[in-house]
């Protein structure tokens, strides 16, 4: 193959890979660089055949140089794939501990069938990338559309607390403690005593609840309004706090995890729907875990500078 027909199969190549409006001006400008290219070469070769091949290799595969000529398809912006591979592996734990959780519920004694909670568990994981996946494409073509979207400040988070709010959130959280001690009596007393028979005794504790995990969990509760206190008294967060709050908010889900895995009241609907809001409030705590996690460390960049 001469030097010419190298170059000609290259730039047909090359401009092959192109739309049709562009293929004339682009083999044109290539066969000019092409051919300044061996001209330089050739002076230090002895074969101008041996300079093409040097300067095509040079210039890389024709996909290459046909992508430097036009506008790449991008589905999701690149700035955007950090956080959506943040958003996808945090949805799919949160989806796959949802599936253990239900396994839990669903069989009591649990099985502990990891296999079962992980086909139960994959729709919703295709479901939730899909999501993501449409969610991102989306946000990246209406940037594209209105590139002249300003950036809006947002206030920064800060290590200052509100007091009222958490003053609300600490009485809230005391009266559902309370209600939780004896479930019973606060329906005795929100009745008015004309409640029937049969929703006491779907309020009862199971005995084996009583005996261990039931005051484990009220332990927990108690310690974590006694913290509750201490930021309120503070004004605001502290370091340790941020690194108690995560580690007795993650002792906390697994307890709660054990929890589901046994009965907790005697009868089964009661029991069935007292575990569906504890699994509930699990996930919820993770995310809740998350965020605080990623507002400390927000903090903790803007302390350092």
């Amino acid at each position: 193959m001469t030097a010419d027909e190298m170059i000609d199969g290259y730039v047909a190549e090359v401009v092959l890979l192109l739309p049709q409006r562009q293929r004339a001006d682009v083999a044109r400008e290539l066969r000019d660089a092409i051919a300044e290219e061996v001209s330089d070469a050739a002076e230090t070769r002895s074969a101008r055949d041996e300079a093409v091949t040097a300067v095509l290799g040079g210039f890389g595969r024709p996909a290459d140089v046909a992508a430097r000529y036009r506008a790449p398809i991008v589905v999701i912006d690149p700035s955007d794939s950090r956080r959506l591979f943040t958003l996808a592996l945090g949805g799919a734990a949160l989806i796959l501990i949802g599936a253990v959780l239900g396994e839990l519920i669903d069989h009591v004694p649990p099985q502990r069938d990891l296999d079962a909670a992980v086909d139960q568990a994959t729709p919703w994981l295709f479901g939730w990338l899909g999501v993501l996946a449409a969610w991102f494409a989306i946000t990246a073509w209406w940037r594209r559309r209105r590139p002249a979207t300003a950036w809006k400040p947002r206030p920064m988070p800060t290590d200052r607390i509100s007091r009222p709010g958490r003053v609300a959130a600490l009485v809230s959280y005391i009266a559902g403690t309370v209600a939780l001690v004896d479930p019973p009596a606060m329906l005795h007393l929100f009745s008015g005593g004309n409640a029937a028979p049969a929703a006491y005794d779907a309020l009862a504790y199971d005995s084996d609840f009583l005996a261990v995990r039931g005051p484990i969990v009220l332990g927990l509760l108690v310690l974590t309004l006694a913290l509750q206190a201490v930021v309120i008294v503070q004004g605001r967060l502290l370091p340790w706090n941020h690194t108690t709050d995560l580690t007795l908010g993650l002792i906390l889900c697994a307890v709660l995890t054990w929890v589901v895995s046994e009965p907790v009241f005697v009868t089964g609907p009661a029991d069935r729907t007292a575990k569906e809001i504890v699994a509930l409030l699990i996930l919820i705590s993770l995310v809740d875990l998350a965020f605080s996690l990623r507002r400390h460390r927000v903090r903790q960049a803007l302390s350092s500078r």
